[in-house]
């Protein structure tokens, strides 16, 4: 299999013929991730509390077994509040709340409309925990409608840039990697599509995807 490669390194703008699918990922391309946000926006003039949850929630250990599905907010919690003695209320409040705080990213929703209008089949590809993902779909659910489908990491048991998420999203959507554009702000994330044979776009810069997708 030919590896794929970088349509924002190679094209200025999107060549449609090239491409059946595109599959987007959704922190930071079509959703707002941003857990310094969160936290002050959760605990609010708490600076100790601020700083705790992004080092031992958004940033501690437990996190990638949410994304995998291995593991739910409450049992973290309990975790959390016996090694560190914080409350597990404290501890739901972010892993409930951040959530609730999320926006949309208005540049990625136009650029799934452009393709979408383009007659491109959207997908989605994205590590996300299994009870973030289902609000989210909720609180947006006439948006992502858009979508066809796609691969969730705690649905399916694995992480990008694991290689098995990216063979998953191939055969459960039907895919042709090399007729296929993946879309994330991560490049590993990228690269490791690419190893697949799908073709890569590191969104990486506000008004890329604006720029590219006309």
């Amino acid at each position: 299999m030919n590896e794929g490669i970088r349509f924002d390194l190679t094209y200025e703008t999107m060549p449609w013929h090239k491409v059946d699918a595109v599959v987007f990922d959704i922190g930071n391309v079509l959703i707002r991730y941003a857990p310094d946000d969160f936290v002050q926006q959760l605990f609010p003039g708490d600076e100790a509390a601020q700083q705790h949850m992004l080092e031992h929630v958004f940033g501690g250990p437990y996190w990638p077994e949410f994304d995998r599905g291995t593991m739910d907010y409450e049992e973290a919690a309990r975790r959390l509040s016996a090694q560190f003695g914080r409350t597990e209320a404290e501890y739901l409040h972010a892993l409930r709340g951040w959530i609730e705080l999320k926006t949309p990213v208005e540049e990625g929703w136009r650029a799934a409309g452009r393709c979408r209008r383009a007659g491109k089949r959207l997908y989605l590809l994205s590590n996300y925990p299994r009870e973030g993902y289902a609000r989210m779909r909720e609180k947006f659910a006439d948006r992502f409608a858009l979508f066809d489908g796609g691969c969730i990491s705690s649905d399916c048991h694995q992480l990008k840039p694991e290689p098995e998420i990216y063979r998953t999203l191939i055969d459960q959507c039907g895919l042709t990697p090399e007729r296929t554009l993946f879309i994330d702000d991560t490049l590993a994330n990228v690269e490791g599509a690419m190893k697949s044979g799908i073709h890569g776009f590191h969104m990486h810069e506000n008004g890329m995807m604006d720029r590219f997708f006309i």
